[in-house]
């Protein structure tokens, strides 16, 4: 279920994606994923919070109480479980991050910067864990700071996983890396 919540304080909606899921937050993880990269691929959309939640709640009818569930996030109901997932998308990421080089760690500090947090695998490609067309505009224009004139925006569909664009800006640049 989907549903748009605006936290207290905040100026917009968030987008939030409830998941019917009943095992453990270990297996929801890669599901999560999933979900995320479909939404981004099929709908251009990008959820604030993939929710795994035990039930939805429904009415004597059977219509879906959306309201329910969007309070019970308000009130911090499923904090426990989106740190636990949290916590799950940082461990994955902590043996890789030294792995890196130079320009692989910079595009993937850029992108998950730009991407709101996302873990990203160097290997992955950036169309499927859900980057939209104005995502990959704003992950552009930092690539322009850090590499003015360098990098197209066509390079990037080109080129769509950190690695492959490392190599390709690596490949662009032999005097500055010989300097």
């Amino acid at each position: 279920m989907v549903a748009g919540v605006r936290p207290r304080g905040a100026e917009a909606d968030e987008l939030l994606v409830f998941v019917l899921h009943r095992g453990s937050i270990a297996e929801f993880a890669p599901l999560a994923r999933e979900v995320t990269r479909v939404l981004g691929e099929a709908a251009g959309l990008e959820p604030g919070a993939l929710v795994p939640v035990k039930r939805i709640p429904k009415t004597t009818s059977g219509k879906i109480q959306r309201h329910a569930l969007e309070e019970e996030y308000l009130s911090g109901a499923f904090a426990q479980e989106l740190a636990e997932l949290a916590q799950l998308r940082e461990a994955a990421r902590e043996p890789r991050q030294g792995a890196l080089g130079g320009t692989a760690q910079t595009l993937r500090d850029i992108c998950e910067q730009e991407l709101d947090g996302r873990i990203i695998d160097p290997d992955e490609n950036l169309f499927d864990i859900g980057a939209s067309s104005i995502k990959l505009l704003a992950i552009h224009q930092r690539l322009e700071r850090v590499w003015p004139g360098l990098v197209d925006v066509t390079d990037i569909f080109d080129h769509p996983s950190i690695h492959a664009l490392a190599r390709f800006i690596d490949g662009k640049q032999p005097a500055a890396d010989g300097a």
